[in-house]
C-alpha cells in the first residue's frame, strides 16, 4: 500500500522525465536497490514512454515519520 506520492515532472512539459517520492509499507525490510525494483515494476508499462525517472525517495511509513519529525524540530529551532 502507498501511503505517499509525489510525483515532480521535470521534463520541462513534455512528460518524458520524472521525480517520485514515494513511502510504501512494502519496503519493510527491503534494501535500496529491491526498493527500486518494485517502483521500477509497478510502472513497467509507464516505463515505455519515460525517458528518464529518478526515485529521490522510497521509503517507509516509520521512515517517512522519522522526517516529519525531524523537519518539525528543524523549523521550531
Amino acid at each position: 500500500m502507498v501511503m505517499a506520492l509525489e510525483v515532480i515532472d521535470t521534463s520541462g512539459g513534455c512528460g518524458a522525465s520524472f521525480v517520485v517520492e514515494i513511502v510504501s509499507e512494502q519496503f519493510e525490510g527491503k534494501r535500496l536497490l529491491e526498493r527500486h525494483r518494485i517502483v521500477n515494476a509497478a510502472l513497467e508499462e509507464e516505463m515505455k514512454e519515460i525517458h528518464a525517472l529518478s526515485i529521490r525517495k522510497a521509503i517507509t511509513p516509520g521512515q517517512w515519520k522519522q522526517q516529519e519529525e525531524a523537519e518539525k524540530s528543524n523549523a521550531a529551532a
